[in-house]
């Protein structure tokens, strides 16, 4: 799959007067690229309807910027800082639960355990034939790697493990089958060279190290443990439940499971983080069925299911800001991005000044399901939707042919599993003018959804003279009812399906105190959403 020539994202969706924005470009081209300022007034393409209907808007905004490609890196797994942890070091265990989802797809990290300067070290894997192996790079660059031998089955629970003696240089990798079945395997090699790990540095769970971080692991992960010692298949075997001395670090994802971080109840309290959003609280190997809720019995919900295609925040670089001025109308606006043949709309929305409403009515814009259904991959789709794109001259590009960019939580992920988590600070093709979401659509409908079709209202309102000012759903949750109690009327667009207890409460209250709601979408209030505290 090709990387987009020219594509764009907004830190924020929204803002009010003297609020800044960030706008993140990557440009594959070598000429600069240049950024202005619009006003989206209609986002449907179709010909025989108000076509694409854009103002440009006068202001100091953007300019002229190098290009710069931005990568990204899909893949979620777990980074700890590991400081002296393996300077005492000698012989070693490392162990960890796991419940493989796509045991066949090649290497993938379980413990990688590496210097950060050169990558050196010792990473637990699956390998390419699925099944448990070891492999250690040391300062002499060759490599020493011990197979299982024993292909590990989809969805079943194991305890993997790699031991190593320092005494007797015997290193050992092994796995044991949590099933009915018992069964246990492992297989040990004398080395003729000693395995140093005392400048180990990081640890990554469900990945390895590199040049970038690769491999990442499907399925899910629990109870990864490091001890100081070279344990017995026996003391492998009573884990959890008995744990023998010598532990040096456990990471139990049953605490904090709200955060994106990881704790250490082991000796050193090494703390990780988590990267790309992987699903937490998900049943581990010792859940009963019992259950169903993990806040009742966090200790059956420890496990964390990691994907190699998770993605949540791009990361890219911030190439211009913008601070929305005072006496800019509330509106619809996006930077118009132009490299040569190239070009891109990265849309945001402006909110009055707070308090301070310059209309009666007020158009709320569901911010929250256009990034829930954000990169939703149709099932429908074929290449022949293509051809209505180029007649249309539509937003060509679409995310069922470039899944790399990360989908919606409509799709799945590449081991099978539901997608749970949705973000906006990544390009989003579905939020951006002129996008068809159905494009075998019969006729001349011109096969809209979300924001392409909410536009529909502001062109009418445009087009009738009538006055109004946008609040998304996100001011609704921050500041409640508030955000909307001085209009006359607040009114909805076509699919306002997402909501938060906060805004839901905020629309209510407004009812209660004689303000006239306008319900005219589709689908709406249909399902209740969270934001991360530490990420939205």
């Amino acid at each position: 799959m090709s990387q987009i020539p020219l594509l764009g994202y907004t830190d924020r969706l929204s803002g009010r007067p003297g609020d800044t924005i960030e706008f993140k470009v990557s440009s594959y081209t070598d000429e600069p690229y240049h950024a202005g300022l619009v006003r989206v007034i209609s986002a449907d393409p179709n010909p025989i309807g108000p076509g694409l209907i854009e103002e440009e808007v006068n202001i100091p905004f953007g300019g002229t910027f190098p290009s710069r490609p931005q990568p990204f890196y899909p893949g979620s797994y777990a980074s700890i800082e590991t400081g002296d942890l393996f300077q005492s070091l000698g012989s070693f265990t490392i162990v960890a639960t796991i419940w493989p989802t796509t045991p066949d797809k090649g290497i993938q990290g379980i413990v990688s355990c590496s210097e950060s300067a050169n990558h050196q070290g010792l990473s637990l894997c699956i390998d390419q034939q699925g099944c448990p192996s070891v492999t250690y790079l040391g300062s002499n660059q060759n490599t020493i790697t011990v197979h299982s031998g024993e292909k590990l089955k989809t969805r079943h629970w194991y305890r993997v493990w790699t031991t190593y003696d320092a005494e007797t240089s015997i290193l050992a990798v092994g796995q044991q089958s949590l099933s009915l079945s018992g069964r246990q395997a492992q297989v040990a090699i004398k080395l003729d060279q000693n395995i140093f790990l005392q400048d180990i540095d990081r640890v990554l769970l469900a990945a390895v190290s590199g040049n970038s971080v690769h491999s990442h692991f499907n399925g899910k992960l629990e109870s990864p443990m490091i001890f100081n010692r070279n344990l017995t298949e026996e003391d492998i075997s009573e884990l959890p439940m008995q744990i023998p001395e010598g532990l040096q670090a456990h990471w139990d994802f049953s605490k904090g499971i709200r955060s994106t971080r990881i704790e250490d109840v082991g000796t050193h309290q090494k703390h990780g983080r988590l990267i790309n959003m992987p699903a937490r609280a998900m049943t581990g190997s010792n859940w009963t069925g019992e259950e169903m809720c993990w806040q009742h019995a966090p200790d059956q919900y420890a496990a964390i299911h990691f994907h190699d295609d998770d993605i949540y925040d791009f990361g890219w670089e911030t190439d211009f800001s913008f601070t929305i001025p005072d006496d800019l109308k509330s509106g619809v606006y996006a930077a118009r991005l132009r490299c040569g043949e190239h070009e891109e709309a990265v849309p945001f929305f402006v909110c009055p000044p707070k308090g301070k409403p310059s209309a009666r009515l007020c158009v709320l814009i569901s911010t929250f399901t256009y990034t829930v259904y954000g990169n939703h991959a149709r099932p429908n789709f074929e290449p022949g939707w293509l051809d209505r794109i180029r007649d249309w001259s539509a937003y060509p590009w679409n995310p069922a042919v470039h899944r790399q960019y990360g989908l919606s939580t409509y799709n799945d992920h590449t081991d099978g599993s539901g997608i749970c988590h949705a973000s906006h600070k990544r390009p989003l093709f579905t939020l951006r003018p002129g996008y068809i979401t159905f494009g075998a659509t019969e006729g001349d409908c011109s096969g809209l959804r979300h924001f392409q079709a909410d536009s529909h209202l502001i062109t009418w309102l445009e087009k009738n003279g009538i006055a109004y000012d946008l609040v998304t759903d996100q001011e609704l949750h921050e500041e409640g009812v508030a955000a909307i109690r001085d209009y006359q009327a607040v009114t909805t667009g076509a699919h306002p399906e997402y909501h938060t207890p906060q805004t839901l409460d905020a629309l209510q209250q407004y009812r209660e105190q004689g303000g006239h709601f306008m319900y005219l979408g589709g689908n709406g209030f249909y399902w209740r959403i969270a934001l991360h505290p530490e990420l939205y």
